[in-house]
């Protein structure tokens, strides 16, 4: 039988966050620089700046010019040149497969641990998910620890309540910081406290090293491939447009959106865990990765779909490996168990 849990997450990831202030003070009048005195503060879960931070704004930056200019473009080519269904279904297959990938593979696999699997199929996952192209799956898997174990709070690295330096958020900066804008500031999360499991391991350092290799197949070798076949060569170029460039952008854009809109716009099944909420519309397009309350509040299970409407693709995903004996130990929720209360921070 599955295994059963109830916690939030990782529980020394949640005393961590324990140690920290408990809410969000205005600039105070000091000598000290105030981002000083934040870092001081945040120490534990956060670095700044540096050659990683570097890096990782070249890399998202270099993601941003291709598959955002890329979407332009594709948008111009489906307006000016003839598409049809073979452009069209490969756009609709790839974009499944770009969000499950991301939702089993990022997520509730290597970040959660949501279930057991094979060194083939972990380095199968990794692959896929990779091919999604939503950055590094190291960084990612670190990144989104530190999210659970700060939720809301100064520490978080995608809040739209909270900015890199613990200052508080409103309206249309939040989510902009929130969506997308995290990626290009200087705060790193720190791999001695987020990264165990992860740093290191072979599967995941692979996929890091590799990844720009599998951007290129998931932008341009695998929707061509689906072009040529269905289609033959005249198909190529569109399909490439659409069911690559158009189809990376709108996932990428789709999953951000449980960052920013999904930490505000919602219903909660759970109440007082943070701000995340359970969103229909992106419950939807995102495949089940937008029911985010039920997920904060019962982080390491494989489901995130609790009601009859909340449909959850992934876990029909992970129950078919399930059962064909590809994944074991599959976590549920157990819903008997009483999620983790927790303060909130001050909004701005």
């Amino acid at each position: 039988m599955a295994d059963r849990i109830g916690e939030t997450d990782e529980p020394q990831l949640a005393a961590a966050a324990l140690r920290t202030p408990q809410e969000v003070r205005p600039r105070p009048s000091t000598a000290r620089p105030y981002e000083e005195l934040i870092i001081e503060r945040w120490r534990n879960a956060v670095r700044y700046g540096g050659p990683d931070a570097a890096d990782r704004r070249r890399e998202h930056m270099l993601y941003a010019a291709i598959k955002q200019g890329g979407a332009l473009l594709a948008v111009v080519w489906a307006v000016m040149m003839p598409t049809g269904w073979v452009e069209w279904s490969g756009f609709a297959f790839f974009y499944v497969l770009n969000i499950l990938a991301m939702s089993i593979g990022y997520h509730r696999y290597f970040t959660h641990k949501a279930f057991e699997t094979s060194t083939p199929m972990r380095y199968a996952l990794a692959i896929l998910a990779q091919m999604g192209v939503y950055g590094s799956l190291k960084r990612w898997c670190m990144d989104h620890r530190r999210h659970h174990a700060l939720s809301d709070k100064p520490g978080d690295i995608h809040s739209p309540f909270v900015d890199d330096y613990g200052r508080p958020l409103s309206g249309l900066k939040g989510i902009k910081h929130a969506h997308l804008g995290w990626a290009y500031g200087e705060a790193m999360t720190n791999p001695d406290l987020y990264g165990k499991g992860i740093v290191g391991d072979p599967v995941i350092e692979w996929a890091h090293k590799t990844r720009y290799l599998w951007f290129a197949v998931g932008l341009v070798v695998a929707p061509g491939l689906w072009g040529l076949a269905l289609g033959g060569p005249q198909a190529v170029a569109g399909t490439i447009m659409i069911a690559g460039f158009l189809r990376m952008a709108l996932a990428l854009h789709a999953i951000a959106a449980v960052n920013s809109f999904g930490h505000r716009y919602g219903y909660q099944n759970f109440k007082n865990l943070d701000e995340a909420r359970n969103n229909l519309f992106l419950g939807y397009i995102t495949l089940g990765e937008g029911w985010h309350n039920n997920h904060h509040a019962h982080a390491r299970a494989a489901s995130t779909g609790l009601r009859w409407w909340e449909v959850d693709m992934s876990m029909w995903v992970i129950v078919t490996l399930e059962k064909l004996g590809l994944v074991w130990n599959v976590q549920r929720p157990n819903l008997e168990a009483q999620p983790r209360q927790r303060k909130l921070p001050a909004k701005g």
